[in-house]
């Protein structure tokens, strides 16, 4: 799958477990001089399952739990968190379950 070719992981501090990187994240070495440290991503995930390491790039605890729904990537302004095509289709989703006239009331 795409997504998974593009799926960036270090090792955590303890060295045994691998954090991953949000999806659409960029290559370890853009990343590192394309984030900022603001912690937008942290701030607008849905399910508070992004948090940013010791160097302040950002890691997903728990990938299993991520639903794509490409949040960190929209607010990412300078590119080191991009929209793929899975969270593309994700925004869109959470777009249109956010549309006012299809809110019940």
């Amino acid at each position: 799958m795409w997504y998974e070719l593009r799926d960036r992981s270090l090792p955590s501090s303890d060295a045994r477990t691998v954090m991953p990187r949000p999806p659409g994240a960029v290559r370890e070495w853009r990343l590192a001089d394309l984030r900022t440290g603001c912690g937008d991503c942290v701030e607008v995930c849905p399910k508070a399952i992004v948090v940013l390491d010791d160097e302040r790039l950002p890691v997903v605890t728990t990938l299993e739990v991520c639903g794509r729904c490409g949040l960190c990537a929209d607010v990412c302004t300078r590119g080191a968190i991009e929209l793929t095509r899975e969270t593309r289709l994700g925004l869109e989703r959470l777009q249109k379950v956010d549309l006012p006239e299809q809110r019940a009331v």
